[in-house]
């Protein structure tokens, strides 16, 4: 009872992580935003807060879209054969 119980779990952990991925580049977009609007804001008082806070968003400016797609997918397809697998030790 207990494989079938992870076999579900991993099941939705699997979906979860293939529909995030939509939540996690608009959230990417929008801290790369917001880094570089602190760094706007920090340029008169600390140059040095300013310059790392510009590099941060900018590199979470130029992570692309597709990358974030297809790693949460493949990760997220892991998950549904491993339930799979789980659920093979239920039925055997």
């Amino acid at each position: 009872m207990i494989a079938l119980f992870v076999a579900i779990l991993f099941w939705l952990a699997g979906t979860i992580l293939m529909g995030a991925s939509f939540y996690l580049t608009n959230k990417l977009r929008e801290t790369g935003e917001h880094l570089l609007k602190d760094a706007e804001h920090e340029k008169g008082k600390d140059n040095s807060a300013s310059l790392a806070r510009a590099i941060e968003g900018n590199i979470l400016e130029h992570i692309p879209s597709y990358v974030v797609h297809m790693a949460t997918g493949v990760i997220g397809a892991l998950f549904l054969a491993f339930g799979f697998v789980a659920l093979a030790f239920y039925v055997h």
